[in-house]
Protein backbone atom coordinates (compact mmCIF):
# COMPACT_ATOMS: atom_id res chain seq x y z
CA UNK A 1 0.00 0.00 0.00
CA UNK A 2 1.41 3.40 -0.66
CA UNK A 3 0.75 6.48 1.52
CA UNK A 4 0.48 10.32 0.56
CA UNK A 5 3.11 12.29 2.16
CA UNK A 6 -0.20 13.70 3.85
CA UNK A 7 -0.68 10.61 5.71
CA UNK A 8 2.73 9.64 6.65
CA UNK A 9 3.05 13.63 7.80
CA UNK A 10 0.24 12.78 9.95
CA UNK A 11 1.69 9.35 11.31
CA UNK A 12 4.91 11.18 11.91
CA UNK A 13 2.73 13.96 14.23
CA UNK A 14 1.24 11.15 16.06
CA UNK A 15 4.56 10.04 17.20
CA UNK A 16 5.51 12.74 19.38
CA UNK A 17 8.89 12.89 18.29
CA UNK A 18 9.60 16.33 16.97
CA UNK A 19 11.74 17.52 19.73
CA UNK A 20 14.08 14.66 19.52
CA UNK A 21 14.52 15.12 15.69
CA UNK A 22 15.15 18.69 16.55
CA UNK A 23 18.82 17.44 17.29
CA UNK A 24 20.04 15.42 15.56
CA UNK A 25 20.20 14.11 11.47
CA UNK A 26 20.21 11.32 10.09
CA UNK A 27 20.25 10.06 6.03
CA UNK A 28 17.83 8.58 2.99
CA UNK A 29 19.20 7.33 0.15
CA UNK A 30 16.45 5.96 -2.32
CA UNK A 31 17.93 3.56 -4.80
CA UNK A 32 18.51 5.94 -8.56
CA UNK A 33 19.52 8.64 -6.68
CA UNK A 34 22.78 10.41 -6.89
CA UNK A 35 22.90 11.22 -3.44
CA UNK A 36 21.47 10.84 0.14
CA UNK A 37 18.80 12.95 1.64
CA UNK A 38 19.08 13.89 5.26
CA UNK A 39 16.43 14.55 7.31
CA UNK A 40 16.38 16.78 10.32
CA UNK A 41 13.30 18.50 12.02
CA UNK A 42 13.42 22.76 12.88
CA UNK A 43 9.99 24.06 15.05
CA UNK A 44 7.54 26.14 13.51
CA UNK A 45 8.27 29.66 13.13
CA UNK A 46 5.12 30.84 12.36
CA UNK A 47 1.49 30.61 14.80
CA UNK A 48 0.14 28.03 12.12
CA UNK A 49 3.19 26.03 11.75
CA UNK A 50 4.05 23.52 14.30
CA UNK A 51 6.68 21.91 12.90
CA UNK A 52 9.28 21.62 9.64
CA UNK A 53 10.55 18.04 8.31
CA UNK A 54 13.45 18.86 5.93
CA UNK A 55 14.95 16.48 3.62
CA UNK A 56 17.80 18.22 2.67
CA UNK A 57 19.63 17.32 -1.17
CA UNK A 58 22.82 16.06 -0.55
CA UNK A 59 26.08 16.88 1.09
CA UNK A 60 26.92 20.37 0.36
CA UNK A 61 23.45 21.10 1.44
CA UNK A 62 24.18 19.63 4.95
CA UNK A 63 27.06 21.16 5.24
CA UNK A 64 25.68 24.62 4.55
CA UNK A 65 22.81 23.97 6.69
CA UNK A 66 24.81 23.03 9.80
CA UNK A 67 27.49 25.71 9.18
CA UNK A 68 24.80 28.15 8.30
CA UNK A 69 23.34 27.78 12.00
CA UNK A 70 26.27 27.65 13.88
CA UNK A 71 27.44 31.04 11.57
CA UNK A 72 24.62 32.92 9.92
CA UNK A 73 27.28 34.86 7.95
CA UNK A 74 28.44 31.37 6.36
CA UNK A 75 28.06 31.49 2.73
CA UNK A 76 24.70 32.95 1.01
CA UNK A 77 21.97 31.38 2.33
CA UNK A 78 19.72 33.44 4.80
CA UNK A 79 17.51 31.15 5.44
CA UNK A 80 16.68 27.09 4.65
CA UNK A 81 13.84 28.52 2.43
CA UNK A 82 17.18 28.96 -0.15
CA UNK A 83 18.50 25.60 -0.30
CA UNK A 84 17.34 22.16 -2.38
CA UNK A 85 15.28 20.40 -0.43
CA UNK A 86 11.68 18.89 0.30
CA UNK A 87 10.08 20.02 3.15
CA UNK A 88 6.90 18.71 4.87
CA UNK A 89 5.01 21.40 6.69
CA UNK A 90 3.06 20.22 9.79
CA UNK A 91 0.45 23.09 11.05
CA UNK A 92 -1.07 23.58 14.48
CA UNK A 93 -4.43 22.06 12.92
CA UNK A 94 -2.85 18.64 12.21
CA UNK A 95 -2.88 19.26 8.41
CA UNK A 96 0.33 18.45 6.57
CA UNK A 97 1.48 19.92 3.19
CA UNK A 98 4.95 18.99 1.04
CA UNK A 99 6.90 21.98 -0.63
CA UNK A 100 9.75 21.18 -2.89
CA UNK A 101 12.39 23.89 -2.61
CA UNK A 102 14.84 25.30 -4.73
CA UNK A 103 17.87 28.10 -4.66
CA UNK A 104 16.51 31.74 -5.78
CA UNK A 105 13.08 29.89 -6.71
CA UNK A 106 9.94 30.32 -4.37
CA UNK A 107 8.68 26.86 -2.84
CA UNK A 108 6.11 24.95 -4.69
CA UNK A 109 3.67 22.15 -3.59
CA UNK A 110 5.43 18.94 -4.72
CA UNK A 111 4.01 17.05 -7.44
CA UNK A 112 4.67 14.05 -10.21
CA UNK A 113 7.68 12.58 -9.61
CA UNK A 114 8.98 14.91 -6.91
CA UNK A 115 5.73 14.16 -4.91
CA UNK A 116 6.42 10.09 -5.11
CA UNK A 117 10.30 10.55 -4.10
CA UNK A 118 9.58 12.33 -1.14
CA UNK A 119 6.79 9.91 -0.37
CA UNK A 120 9.53 6.86 -0.49
CA UNK A 121 12.08 8.65 1.64
CA UNK A 122 9.22 10.23 4.14
CA UNK A 123 7.31 6.36 4.26
CA UNK A 124 11.61 5.51 5.16
CA UNK A 125 11.78 8.52 7.64
CA UNK A 126 8.73 7.35 9.38
CA UNK A 127 10.50 3.77 9.79
CA UNK A 128 12.69 5.29 11.42
CA UNK A 129 11.19 7.67 13.61
CA UNK A 130 9.07 4.37 14.83
CA UNK A 131 12.61 2.95 16.19
CA UNK A 132 13.49 5.91 18.11
CA UNK A 133 11.00 5.18 20.22
CA UNK A 134 12.67 2.45 21.27
CA UNK A 135 16.24 2.76 20.78
CA UNK A 136 17.12 6.91 21.26
CA UNK A 137 20.70 6.80 20.13
CA UNK A 138 19.79 5.38 17.19
CA UNK A 139 20.95 8.73 14.70
CA UNK A 140 23.97 8.49 16.71
CA UNK A 141 25.21 5.16 16.09
CA UNK A 142 28.06 6.00 13.99
CA UNK A 143 29.01 8.77 14.92
CA UNK A 144 32.34 7.21 16.40
CA UNK A 145 33.10 6.56 12.48
CA UNK A 146 32.65 9.89 11.69
CA UNK A 147 29.49 8.87 9.43
CA UNK A 148 25.75 9.58 9.76
CA UNK A 149 23.31 6.94 10.33
CA UNK A 150 21.77 5.96 7.19
CA UNK A 151 19.16 3.76 6.04
CA UNK A 152 19.96 2.73 1.98
CA UNK A 153 17.74 0.95 0.03
CA UNK A 154 19.80 -1.24 -2.66
CA UNK A 155 18.54 -2.73 -6.51
CA UNK A 156 16.53 -5.24 -5.46
CA UNK A 157 14.76 -2.82 -3.31
CA UNK A 158 15.62 -3.78 -0.24
CA UNK A 159 16.35 -1.08 2.90
CA UNK A 160 19.49 -1.55 5.42
CA UNK A 161 21.33 0.19 7.94
CA UNK A 162 24.46 1.92 6.77
CA UNK A 163 26.91 4.23 8.03
CA UNK A 164 27.16 7.20 5.45
CA UNK A 165 31.32 8.98 6.27
CA UNK A 166 31.05 12.53 6.65
CA UNK A 167 33.29 13.99 3.63
CA UNK A 168 35.06 17.49 4.59
CA UNK A 169 33.51 20.55 3.63
CA UNK A 170 34.42 21.97 0.38
CA UNK A 171 36.53 25.16 0.98
CA UNK A 172 34.27 28.24 0.28
CA UNK A 173 35.60 30.69 -2.44
CA UNK A 174 34.18 34.57 -2.72
CA UNK A 175 35.10 36.72 -5.81
CA UNK A 176 34.06 40.21 -5.95
CA UNK A 177 34.07 42.08 -9.39
CA UNK A 178 34.78 45.70 -10.14
CA UNK A 179 34.13 47.13 -12.98
CA UNK A 180 37.04 50.02 -13.70
CA UNK A 181 34.45 52.21 -15.32
CA UNK A 182 32.06 51.88 -12.43
CA UNK A 183 35.48 52.45 -10.05
CA UNK A 184 36.08 55.45 -12.04
CA UNK A 185 33.18 57.43 -12.33
CA UNK A 186 32.77 56.70 -8.27
CA UNK A 187 36.15 58.08 -7.47
CA UNK A 188 34.64 61.09 -9.41
CA UNK A 189 31.82 61.70 -7.06
CA UNK A 190 32.18 64.07 -4.21
CA UNK A 191 32.89 62.81 -1.10
CA UNK A 192 30.12 63.67 1.77
CA UNK A 193 32.44 62.64 4.96
CA UNK A 194 29.46 63.49 6.92
CA UNK A 195 26.93 61.56 5.57
CA UNK A 196 25.86 57.73 6.96
CA UNK A 197 24.13 55.22 5.13
CA UNK A 198 22.69 52.51 6.82
CA UNK A 199 22.48 49.17 4.48
CA UNK A 200 20.97 45.50 3.92
CA UNK A 201 20.53 43.03 1.50
CA UNK A 202 17.85 40.93 2.12
CA UNK A 203 15.40 38.26 0.61
CA UNK A 204 11.79 39.69 0.31
CA UNK A 205 9.83 36.77 1.53
CA UNK A 206 6.87 38.38 0.16
CA UNK A 207 7.25 39.07 -3.13
CA UNK A 208 8.10 37.00 -6.22
CA UNK A 209 8.81 37.14 -10.13
CA UNK A 210 5.40 36.74 -12.49
CA UNK A 211 7.02 34.01 -14.21
CA UNK A 212 5.49 30.60 -14.81
CA UNK A 213 8.18 29.10 -11.80
CA UNK A 214 8.11 32.35 -9.91
CA UNK A 215 11.45 33.57 -8.84
CA UNK A 216 12.56 34.56 -5.33
CA UNK A 217 12.97 38.92 -5.13
CA UNK A 218 15.86 40.60 -2.69
CA UNK A 219 16.19 44.18 -2.28
CA UNK A 220 19.38 46.01 -1.52
CA UNK A 221 18.17 48.78 0.86
CA UNK A 222 19.98 52.20 1.60
CA UNK A 223 18.69 54.34 4.51
CA UNK A 224 19.62 57.72 5.67
CA UNK A 225 19.29 57.54 9.34
CA UNK A 226 18.81 60.74 10.33
CA UNK A 227 16.13 61.57 7.56
CA UNK A 228 14.96 57.61 7.59
CA UNK A 229 14.80 58.45 3.54
CA UNK A 230 15.24 55.58 1.39
CA UNK A 231 18.03 56.10 -0.82
CA UNK A 232 18.46 52.99 -2.21
CA UNK A 233 16.33 50.44 -3.08
CA UNK A 234 17.36 48.01 -5.91
CA UNK A 235 15.45 45.00 -6.15
CA UNK A 236 17.39 41.74 -8.01
CA UNK A 237 16.59 38.11 -8.77
CA UNK A 238 18.75 35.00 -8.64
CA UNK A 239 20.01 34.52 -12.37
CA UNK A 240 20.18 30.48 -13.02
CA UNK A 241 23.70 30.73 -13.70
CA UNK A 242 25.28 32.49 -11.15
CA UNK A 243 22.67 31.61 -8.33
CA UNK A 244 22.56 32.62 -5.01
CA UNK A 245 26.46 33.14 -5.00
CA UNK A 246 26.88 35.18 -7.66
CA UNK A 247 23.94 37.19 -6.73
CA UNK A 248 25.58 37.83 -2.92
CA UNK A 249 28.85 38.51 -5.18
CA UNK A 250 27.77 41.01 -7.55
CA UNK A 251 25.84 43.28 -4.88
CA UNK A 252 29.53 45.18 -4.54
CA UNK A 253 29.20 46.42 -8.36
CA UNK A 254 25.47 47.39 -7.66
CA UNK A 255 26.64 49.62 -5.04
CA UNK A 256 29.06 51.45 -6.55
CA UNK A 257 25.93 52.49 -9.70
CA UNK A 258 23.73 53.15 -6.54
CA UNK A 259 26.26 55.63 -5.75
CA UNK A 260 26.88 57.08 -8.91
CA UNK A 261 22.55 57.71 -8.97
CA UNK A 262 23.02 59.19 -5.69
CA UNK A 263 25.59 61.38 -7.18
CA UNK A 264 28.26 60.92 -4.07
CA UNK A 265 29.96 59.01 -2.13
CA UNK A 266 28.89 58.47 2.29
CA UNK A 267 31.49 58.71 4.76
CA UNK A 268 30.15 55.77 6.84
CA UNK A 269 28.24 52.92 5.31
CA UNK A 270 26.90 50.90 8.35
CA UNK A 271 25.35 47.08 8.40
CA UNK A 272 24.87 44.43 10.44
CA UNK A 273 25.26 41.65 8.43
CA UNK A 274 28.72 39.99 8.53
CA UNK A 275 28.05 38.26 4.51
CA UNK A 276 27.86 42.15 3.29
CA UNK A 277 30.66 43.63 5.61
CA UNK A 278 32.79 40.96 4.20
CA UNK A 279 31.88 41.09 0.61
CA UNK A 280 32.11 45.11 0.52
CA UNK A 281 35.69 45.12 1.67
CA UNK A 282 36.93 45.04 -1.51
CA UNK A 283 35.25 48.28 -2.45
CA UNK A 284 36.90 49.80 0.45
CA UNK A 285 40.22 49.63 -1.08
CA UNK A 286 38.98 51.73 -4.00
CA UNK A 287 36.97 54.23 -2.17
CA UNK A 288 37.51 56.36 1.21
CA UNK A 289 34.34 55.30 3.11
CA UNK A 290 34.10 53.74 6.31
CA UNK A 291 32.70 50.12 6.36
CA UNK A 292 31.01 49.17 9.70
CA UNK A 293 29.13 46.45 11.53
CA UNK A 294 26.58 46.80 14.27
CA UNK A 295 23.92 44.72 16.22
CA UNK A 296 21.54 47.22 15.17
CA UNK A 297 20.41 49.49 13.02
CA UNK A 298 16.99 51.78 12.44
CA UNK A 299 16.46 50.20 9.14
Amino acid sequence: MTHTPEEIGAKMDALGLWKVLETCNFAIKPRGTAFPYFCTALRGEQNQVKERFLLLEGWQTLHDFVRTRVDRNFGYYQTPMEMPHFELIVLESGATHLFRHDPGYMPLEAKGSARELASRILWEAYGVMLRLEGEPGLAMRFAAEKAVFARIESSDATWSDAPLVIPAPPVQVERVTLSQSDVKAAKDLPFANGDVLELDFHLLVNVMTKEPRPRCVYELLGVDPKTKERVIASRVSVHPEGGLKGMWEAVPAQLLREFARCGKVPGEVRMCSGRLFRLLRPVCMELPFKLSLHDKLSI
